[in-house]
């Protein structure tokens, strides 16, 4: 049986990642983990600029109970530490980056009594 492959967040309860649409790759973010985002990666919205016209445009309900458009592209989210890809629809909204159940849910995780986050596949 194969051994599964672990790794510690550097900071809780944050997970390093990369992610890819078409042939652009971003340099190593980290992204909060949201149980409660029911999407793959929320990316800032500023840096829709970068991708041209979106693929996809969804409409999100937020925490308040509003509901906002956001831009969607197909891609791949890395999980940076781990030989993980994981083909996700990237969106674009709010101002920070949130990982969310469409990858968390891909892996085994741990919070770790709100010190350290661990991670296996």
């Amino acid at each position: 049986m194969a051994q599964a492959t672990r790794l510690v967040t550097p900071a809780y309860p944050y997970v390093e990642v990369a992610f890819v649409i078409g042939t652009f790759r971003s340099q190593p973010i980290l992204a909060y983990v949201d149980s409660g985002f029911d999407g793959y990666l929320l990316v800032p919205s500023t840096q829709t600029v970068l991708f041209g016209p979106s693929q996809f445009s969804t409409s999100w309900e937020l925490g308040d109970g509003s509901v906002v458009q956001a831009q969607e592209y197909r891609g791949e989210v890395e999980v940076i530490g781990l030989p993980v890809t994981i083909p996700a629809r990237i969106t674009f909204l709010g101002d920070e980056y949130l990982l969310g159940r469409g990858v968390v849910d891909r892996l085994h995780m741990t919070f770790d009594r709100g010190q350290r986050l661990i991670l296996e596949i």
